[in-house]
């Protein structure tokens, strides 16, 4: 083609525009604030390198998210959010390869759909709360956490992203679990790890126990957002065709349930069962990657704590028996928040106490109660429980709703891939449904705290359905063009 045919390439003067504004911009922040301003450095690189490559930008978003990193850096190094502006920036990456490449993506009209019925859930509950600040906060955060859904769901457009993404959550895990592995086994308890290396000390009768916290700062939500990982990597041993990217996950499966010991969170525990057992009932049975599942979680419990037994035996105690008194605090605790919840909610049906309200309305229930001695603002012990006080029915149908569709639609999508002749991304589907499944079945014991990281997944879900959905759709549109052309 002569150079007169070519097509001018408006990105590549877009980028290089960019860069040098970008640049000027830099070097006038590092003049006048200081070194502060180097984080724009970092900024500025992913955001050139996202308008090309768009998985670069999602991939930092979801090592940030999924780690907390933004947290970290503010609460351990005094420094200022850094998920927001990014979050920001992927939206211009966004808005500019629509207009360049005309860029349409797949399955924002049916994630929108739905955000647009819970948003409209949340917003009936936030005029019905008699907190409204409180209410106001649960909504922006709401959100937030929705934009970085359907920036999740935009990136994510083929099977190449989508098994990215994938191993780019792995990724996370790694550098959590391996971090906080090492802290634990060296008995480093003094060296915060940059922010990573986080813990709690629990003292249970004469038994003294350090609980991990990672980047999270509780130990069960260091717990619930690991156990979605592992039957990721999981997955990843059994199927992926590079030797070298399965010992990579091995690595990761290791640290990470490892860690999910170290946090001795029962329901971390359960979930991590829950979510492998998922795993393990959707693919045919074959022996080598059974057994050698099992020598490995053989050798993983040759490392549990001396008192980890003692601490998942405790389960027994919510167990009906002629003795209905609960030693443990920690489910007397739960037991108070939990029937709270629930008294809320009768009080309430419909609508519930309004976003944000439980804990204003914690005590007055509490006191009536008389199981709960302590006396601040509490949480209930459960997303589902949370829902129904906060939100009442209308927000727990809406809620369960989506849930189903986004299920069902991972079955589908399992299907789909396997027609369309990708095996390999239907394993990952049935990962991704796990490790979904894990943390919903975690949510049991464990409320919306960080729920960033439950959109974010929601996000790859859905993403997973709108790929699976696109890839039959073109087998299926060239096998009709086969079919017309033979005809």
């Amino acid at each position: 083609m002569s150079q007169s045919g070519r097509k001018f390439d408006w990105l590549g003067v877009l980028v290089v525009v960019l860069a040098v504004a970008l640049s000027a911009v830099i070097g006038f922040a590092v003049n006048q604030l200081g070194l502060l301003a180097i984080l724009a450095v970092p900024a500025a690189l992913m955001f050139i390198g996202a308008i090309g490559n768009p998985e670069l930008g999602l991939a930092g978003f979801l090592i940030i998210t999924y780690t907390q990193l933004s947290n970290v850096g503010i609460v351990y190094h005094g420094l200022p959010s850094i998920a927001q502006p990014l979050a920001g920036l992927l939206i211009i990456v966004i808005l500019i390869r629509m207009a360049v490449y005309g860029e349409r993506p797949l399955g924002w009209a049916r994630a929108g759909l739905f955000l647009l019925v819970y948003a409209i859930s949340w917003l009936i509950s936030l005029l019905h709360a008699e907190d409204s600040l409180l209410a106001n906060d649960a909504f922006i955060g709401f959100s937030k956490d929705a934009l970085g859904m359907l920036i999740v769901v935009y990136f994510i457009q083929h099977q190449g992203s989508l098994r990215r993404a994938v191993w780019v959550l792995i990724g996370a895990g790694l550098l959590m679990g391996t971090i906080s592995a090492f802290q634990y086994l060296t008995s480093d308890f003094n060296n915060i790890y940059w922010g990573f290396g986080g813990w709690e000390q629990q003292v249970s009768g004469a038994v003294e126990r350090h609980r991990l916290t990672g980047p999270y700062t509780n130990p069960n939500a260091y717990a619930q957002a690991l156990c979605v990982l592992a039957p990721l990597a999981l997955d990843r041993i059994w199927h992926e065709r590079n030797i070298w990217l399965r010992i990579v996950a091995g690595w990761a499966l290791v640290v990470i349930v490892l860690t999910i010991f170290f946090t001795f969170s029962r329901g971390g525990f359960l979930s991590l069962v829950f979510g492998v057992a998922i795993l393990l009932t959707q693919r045919r049975f074959n022996f080598i990657p059974v057994v050698v599942t099992f020598v490995v979680g053989l050798m993983l419990i040759q490392f549990l704590p001396a008192s980890y037994a003692d601490r998942i035996n405790s389960l027994f105690q919510l167990v009906p028996s002629g003795n209905d008194q609960v030693v443990d605090t920690s489910f007397r605790g739960r037991l108070s928040e939990n029937t709270v919840a629930i008294r809320m909610f009768q009080d309430n049906p419909i609508l519930g106490v309004g976003l944000g309200n439980y804990r204003v309305n914690y005590q007055d229930y509490s006191r009536n109660l008389g199981i709960d001695d302590r006396r601040e603002p509490r949480s209930p012990a459960s997303l589902y429980l949370e829902l129904l006080a906060e939100q009442g029915m209308v927000g727990v149908l809406i809620f369960g709703a989506l849930m189903i569709y986004i299920f069902l639609g991972l079955l589908r999508a399992r299907r789909h891939f396997v027609l369309a002749g990708l095996r390999d991304e239907s394993y990952i589907t049935a990962a991704i449904f796990a490790g979904l499944g894990a943390y919903m079945f975690e949510a049991i014991f464990k409320n919306s705290a960080y729920s960033n990281v439950f959109w974010i997944l929601v996000g790859v879900a859905l993403a997973a359905i709108q790929v699976a959905q696109a890839s039959f759709d073109s087998i299926t549109e060239e096998h009709d063009g086969i079919l017309r052309q033979s005809v």
